[in-house]
C-alpha cells in the first residue's frame, strides 16, 4: 500500500465550531482525554497506542510522544485541561497495564478502534461524513495553530514533521493568516 500524501486540495480539517461540537458528544473520561490529547499534540491513531503511563509527568506537566512515520518524538508541554481531564480519566481506571489507553477489553487501542470511535461521535456531533478520519485532528490543530498566529517552525515541531514541507500544506489552509499578511504587506510603501 502506497503511503497517503496530503496537499492543500486533499487535506480536510474541522473548523473550531466543528471541534466543540465533537467535544460536546464526548462525554466518556477515557474518550475525552484520549481526543484532547491527540488534536492538541497531532497524534495520528497509531500513536495514540504508543502511549504509556510512564510518558506522563504531572509534576513537570509534560508528555513524552512517540511518533511513526519518520516523524520527530520529544517531550511536550501538557496545558492545565489536558492535566485535568488525564487525571480524572486515570482516577476512574481500574487497570494496571503500562499503556495509557486501553480498549475496554483492558488492551491498548488499537487504530481501527479509534477509527470506529472516531466515526461513532464525528457522526453524533453531526461533522461531514469526509470529515470523520483520525488523522483529521493532526490537521485540525495543525491549521488552528496557524490561525492562532503560530511560527510554521513552532507547528513543525509541535506535530513532529521531520520536514518543513510537510507543514507547509497547512499554511495555504489558512486564510486568517495570509488576509493578515496580505493587509501588512500591501500597506508597505514597497508595494505599487
Amino acid at each position: 500500500m502506497r503511503p497517503h500524501t496530503w496537499s492543500a486540495t486533499t487535506i480536510q480539517f474541522l473548523t473550531q465550531a466543528e471541534l466543540r461540537a465533537l467535544f460536546r458528544v464526548i462525554t466518556r473520561k477515557r474518550d475525552r482525554a484520549l481526543f484532547l490529547v491527540a488534536y492538541r499534540h497531532g497524534l495520528r491513531a497509531s500513536e495514540v497506542g504508543l502511549l504509556h503511563m510512564d510518558d506522563l509527568n504531572f509534576a513537570q506537566q509534560r508528555m513524552t510522544i512517540h511518533r511513526l512515520k519518520r516523524s520527530l518524538p520529544g517531550i511536550y508541554p501538557l496545558r492545565a485541561d489536558e492535566v485535568k481531564v488525564l487525571k480524572a480519566y486515570l482516577h476512574e481506571r481500574q487497570s494496571p497495564s503500562p499503556t495509557l489507553f486501553l480498549s475496554q477489553r483492558g488492551t491498548p487501542i488499537s487504530r481501527r478502534q479509534l477509527d470506529t470511535l472516531m466515526d461513532v461521535k464525528m457522526s453524533l456531533a453531526a461533522i461531514p461524513a469526509s470529515k470523520r478520519h483520525f488523522h483529521v485532528l493532526k490537521h485540525s490543530i495543525a491549521t488552528h495553530l496557524l490561525d492562532a498566529g503560530a511560527d510554521l517552525r513552532f507547528v513543525q515541531d509541535w506535530v513532529g514533521h521531520a520536514s518543513i514541507k510537510n507543514t507547509v500544506i497547512y499554511a495555504q489552509l489558512t486564510s486568517r493568516r495570509r488576509d493578515e499578511e496580505a493587509r501588512k504587506v500591501f500597506t508597505s510603501p514597497y508595494v505599487v
